[in-house]
């Protein structure tokens, strides 16, 4: 006898999805920018940087900086100030 595979309804993963959309729309540009290239695009830290044309250490801030507030608005403001929660990560994130 098989068992029954558990699967959650279509509605949770859609608002679920469209949380993590209104929360990375609520982040500043320059912040969203920079997150999008390294998590999404898959950029490394130096080509996200020549895209934006900014220093490697000005980008690394930024998606610091963006990380930060997604973990404060997924967990409230305790939450940020953690460090252990990884909300997204790019090839050069050697610390997690």
């Amino acid at each position: 006898m098989l068992a029954e595979a558990h699967l959650l309804p279509p509605q949770d993963h859609v608002v679920r999805l469209a949380q993590i959309r209104t929360a990375f729309l609520s982040l500043a540009e320059e912040q969203r920018a920079a997150l999008h290239l390294v998590a999404i695009e898959g950029l490394s830290y130096e080509d996200a940087a020549a895209t934006l044309g900014i220093p490697v250490g000005t980008l690394m801030s930024r998606i610091a900086r963006a990380r930060a507030a997604l973990r404060e608005i997924e967990d409230g403001p305790a939450a940020a100030n953690i460090g252990h929660l990884k909300i997204v990560g790019g090839r050069n994130d050697k610390a997690n």
